[in-house]
């Protein structure tokens, strides 16, 4: 099960659209060097690999606002390049997108100087031809976020909002979202299982389900059961935690 955590690095209420975000980093992304791992180059392998837009040969080079990926293991020195069969190797826990890279010597890892979405617990593994951390890596490398996509996919994940107003994606497994403060907006695409939102407000949020095909509030079905509302229509149902009885309307609910 993967972590999504978005941050509203500029602290100014906007937060993060991630659908927008990773197709912005789709249509824009350009790798400017091969990358680094988080030893020495000789060992072509560590705990971390990372890369940005920056054509800089060292880590020291890449400026602060250049666009940049973190991706780590999840354990000490277990990726490895092989320079027999051209593979990535090892185990993939965490991929952190946004600006900037430093490395310290004193921890053996990356930093960015902003992170602003950070995945953890993709729990990929994998050597050889084909591989999955292979995969992953290098269909990022090339600008691209659909293999991540499909992991994420594949997963029940927990989504985690900003300070600011967010909009949150959910994927197909089962997900547990949750807004942060801000006036937040949660879409669901139709494929989305039983989703839950921990901290659903009335008042200021909103549930995008016009994926689902359903052309007004009237068409969903709202109930309400220990405390919590669930919307559901068809296959798909989204449970509100902590949301009292005949409090959702269709002012929160796009549809």
């Amino acid at each position: 099960m993967a972590t999504i955590t978005l941050s509203d690095v500029n602290n100014d209420g906007v937060g993060v659209d991630l659908a927008s975000y990773l197709a912005d980093f789709d249509a824009n992304f350009t790798r400017g060097s091969y990358g680094f791992f988080s030893e020495t180059a000789a060992d072509f392998g560590g705990d971390q690999y990372a890369f940005s837009e920056s054509s800089a040969s060292t880590v020291s080079g890449t400026p602060s606002t250049s666009d940049s990926v973190v991706i780590g293991s999840g354990s000490a020195g277990d990726f490895s390049y092989s320079l027999t069969s051209h593979t990535l190797n090892g185990t993939l826990d965490s991929v952190s997108f946004g600006e900037g890279l430093s490395y310290a010597s004193s921890t053996d890892s990356f930093t960015q100087s902003v992170t602003d979405v950070a995945i953890t617990g993709l729990g990929l593994s994998g050597s050889g031809t084909g591989n999955a951390v292979h995969t992953l890596i290098y269909d990022l490398m090339g600008g691209s976020t659909s293999v991540l996509l499909n992991t994420l996919n594949a997963q029940n994940n927990t989504i985690i909002g900003s300070s600011g107003a967010d909009t949150i994606n959910s994927f197909n497994g089962n997900d547990t979202l949750t807004g942060g403060a801000g006036s937040d907006l949660f879409v669901f695409d139709g494929t989305d299982g039983a989703d839950t939102i921990t901290d659903f407000d009335v008042d200021e949020d909103g549930l995008d389900v016009t994926a689902w095909a359903s052309t007004s509030f009237d068409d969903l079905s709202v109930s309400y059961s220990g405390g919590n509302a669930v919307v559901s229509y068809g296959a798909n149902s989204i449970t509100l935690l902590n949301v009292a009885e005949n409090t959702l309307s269709d002012l929160n609910v796009l549809a």
